[in-house]
């Protein structure tokens, strides 16, 4: 099965204790395969790094190696602009190139989609 996960996920889950961090423990990355794009990519990389900037954060390695470990890369193709904030059309571009069947996210502007 197909999902996207967005970054406010991500970042929550590697830094935070809470239900991100819950959800990237528990799921089965085998059985869910996240999908991506290079635009997600890059968003993933640039937030994790501006959050090892500060020595408050500490990652959590384990699940960033399994998180990491087995995303699945899919080319840009479609390029909708419906989001109320335009950085988050990625995400729904990306689940239409792959279709995936979730979104998951903590995001308004993609939840109200």
């Amino acid at each position: 099965m197909k999902i996207l996960i967005d970054t406010n996920i991500i970042i929550s889950g590697l830094f935070f204790h809470g239900l991100p961090k819950e959800f990237l423990i528990k799921t089965d990355f085998e059985k869910f395969q996240v999908c991506v794009n290079k635009e997600i990519i890059t968003e993933y990389k640039e937030q994790i790094q501006k959050k090892l900037l500060n020595p408050k954060y500490i990652l959590n390695e384990e699940l960033f190696e399994k998180f990491f470990k087995d995303l699945h890369n899919f080319e840009k193709v479609s390029d909708l602009k419906i989001c109320r904030d335009p950085k988050d059309d990625k995400f729904i571009n990306c689940a239409i190139d792959a279709r995936a069947i979730y979104i998951v996210s903590g995001d308004n502007d993609l939840l109200t989609i």
